[in-house]
């Protein structure tokens, strides 16, 4: 894992958690484990505050998932309406990083959905994590959908799939995803690298997530439910992410599964990926009409 650089406000907190949590552990596992728990689910104060440079206002949308009020955005298709589409942002992200991607969205016919997740932008909550936002995206899908399309970032990937795979649906959309999280396994452990945790920690946390969503924490990944979600998949991904690793990806490129596309890159890293002129053309063709690709083939 890349050591991020750090500010000295940012490094004392570290240090400060750092101090807290072994000297917790000490005492008490379980309670540290749920501290450290709830640590990792907290998304960093930026998100609340990104604002949007799309020229076209959207409509505000909302609804409620497990007590908490969501906000949402939704822009119509120009000229007319076809598809729908859903935009779903990732860990302390914000859908505002896709603000590029609404005018060929729209000019290709999809009414675009994005909504804030849990702890996110103008919606509710202080805490997000995988069972959360599987949650949000399955009352989304309920609410607004269905969708004919799906790009999804990082956490919101992971998230995304297991809704997916849990809803069964009829519909093959086409989903993009980029950089997804593909394993929980390995966020947990660059989390606890990060913090110099110690491992009887780990085993205490990774009991927590089990008691709190019922199931492990290897049950979170992309790679359980990739085979049996019924969906067209263009998958993007670079070299050089520490975040989500491309280690992860490696065995189910090896695979090769039928219905997924895999886009490698280099040099993009995490963020700046989905800002990447190829791979924004890349995900703008995956969402084209047939009919169109069919023009620009002959």
């Amino acid at each position: 894992m890349a050591t991020p650089k750090l500010t000295s406000a940012q490094k004392l907190a570290v240090n400060y958690y750092r101090a807290k949590l072994n000297l917790i552990n000490i005492v008490s596992p379980r309670i540290a484990a749920h501290q450290a728990f709830d640590l990792f689910t907290k998304p960093y104060g930026s998100s609340r505050k990104r604002k949007s440079n799309a020229k076209e206002k959207p409509e505000i949308l909302s609804l409620f998932s497990e007590g908490r009020k969501m906000t949402g955005y939704r822009w119509r298709a120009k000229p007319d309406n076809e598809k729908k589409l859903l935009i779903i942002h990732g860990f302390a992200g914000s859908i505002t990083a896709f603000d590029r991607y609404l005018p060929p969205f729209r000019k290709n016919g999809y009414d675009v959905y994005a909504y804030d997740a849990p702890g996110h932008g103008q919606s509710g909550g202080n805490r997000l994590n995988v069972k959360i936002y599987v949650s949000l995206i399955k009352s989304i899908i309920t609410n607004h959908g269905p969708f004919d399309g799906y790009m999804a970032h990082s956490l919101g990937g992971l998230a995304l799939m297991i809704a997916l795979h849990e809803l069964r649906l009829e519909d093959r959309p086409k989903v993009v995803l980029i950089a997804p999280a593909t394993e929980s396994t390995s966020a947990a452990d660059k989390f606890f690298e990060f913090l110099q945790l110690p491992e009887s920690l780990r085993n205490a946390f990774e009991k927590h997530i089990e008691r709190v969503g019922g199931m492990p924490l290897e049950w979170y990944s992309v790679s359980r439910v990739l085979e049996e979600t019924n969906a067209q998949i263009l998958w993007l991904h670079d070299e050089d992410d520490v975040t989500t690793p491309i280690g992860d990806v490696y065995p189910l490129l090896e695979k090769k599964p039928a219905h997924v596309h895999f886009y490698i890159t280099k040099g993009l890293g995490h963020s700046s990926i989905y800002r990447d002129n190829k791979v924004k053309r890349k995900i703008i063709e995956f969402f084209e009409p047939m009919e169109a690709n069919s023009k620009e083939e002959s």
